[in-house]
């Protein structure tokens, strides 16, 4: 008989209230230092400068308003929403599996519709329609797999084997395109370029994705409402940050640990979603000031690293088994 992935037992609503408070501090002391680090180290009375008095420092003014903010909100919003794709995966296969929904090659799928959308029509905006299409195809596949397939292992074939393939399909599609560095950012994963104008073509997908999210994962619904609030949410991310792994799996299965309900997993899969993806992010950044430079992208992309905490997260299940 395969064995699942089981989930920690909840905690008292005490229990809850110290997690949304450590959870909530950690993640404000997280964005601050996303805002104050980089190549230019933003000081505690720059950044307070550039808040209060602008014009006094326009050069930390530039840098915090039109670089780093929106690149932190997004890693925020993209780290929560991943969270909720996860958990409303949970409820789609209902076999009590944790599914992340960059493995199961949702993300991949979304990753390569806006590719293909971005090679058709050439033209970036069209890159969120390609996403939600891409998204859509992966949760189909996702459904099917888990109610035609009988054993764990091939499953996750289905799914490790869609995110490997995706990608060199979409890889093809822009072999010797000037576009070939945006795919890289969208396969791996990564917040680089990141601004404002990225938000463009974000928020309104944000708007509908974040209460549609929430409420399929903390409740039960119809199988339509799940899919949607996957879908959604998936695709929100890929156009956000790209196909990004481990995140959204890791954040669902701790948020149980402080959850007594399922509106409460759901707000504490958001706060480490977040978290998660803001740490990993400045980590990224700095470990990128310890290497050469890279060639078809400025920075470590976040998708690397989550690579390697995804095989040893995979490896640790493996020996304690």
């Amino acid at each position: 008989m395969e064995r699942t992935v089981e989930l920690p037992s909840s905690a008292s609503g005490k229990g809850f209230t110290r997690f949304w408070a450590f959870t909530s501090v950690l993640l404000c002391v997280l964005f601050v230092m996303n805002l104050a680090l980089g190549v230019v180290t933003l000081t505690p009375e720059r950044l307070l400068t550039a808040f209060v008095a602008p014009a006094a420092d326009p050069a930390a003014t530039a840098i915090l308003f039109s670089i780093r903010l929106p690149r932190a909100l997004l890693a925020c919003c993209a780290g929560a929403l991943t969270a909720l794709a996860a958990l409303t995966l949970e409820r789609i296969a209902e076999n009590g599996e944790g599914h992340d929904p960059g493995w199961s090659g949702i993300m991949a799928l979304g990753a390569l519709g806006a590719v293909v959308a971005l090679t058709v029509a050439e033209g970036a905006p069209w890159s969120a329609p390609g996403a939600l299409i891409g998204s859509g195809t992966g949760i189909a596949l996702f459904i099917v797999a888990q109610r035609r397939l009988r054993r764990v292992w091939q499953r996750r074939a289905v799914g490790w084997s869609v995110a490997m393939i995706a990608p060199v399909l979409a890889f093809a599609l822009l072999i010797g395109d000037v576009r070939i560095a945006t795919w890289v950012r969208w396969r791996l994963g990564s917040l680089e370029q990141r601004d404002w104008q990225t938000w463009s073509g974000v928020w309104v997908l944000l708007l509908i994705a974040a209460p549609v999210g929430l409420a399929s994962a903390s409740k039960s619904g119809f199988l339509w409402t799940r899919y949607a609030g996957a879908t959604l949410t998936a695709a929100t991310v890929v156009v956000a940050a790209g196909a990004i792994g481990w995140i959204g799996q890791a954040a669902a299965r701790w948020a149980s640990v402080a959850a007594t309900s399922g509106m409460q997993r759901a707000i504490a899969a958001v706060l480490l979603g977040a978290v998660l993806l803001i740490g990993i992010d400045l980590a990224a950044r700095g470990l990128t000031a310890l290497l050469p430079s890279l060639s078809l992208v400025s920075e470590v992309p976040v998708g690397a690293l989550l690579v390697v905490l995804s095989l040893v997260s995979f490896l640790t299940a493996r020996i304690r088994k």
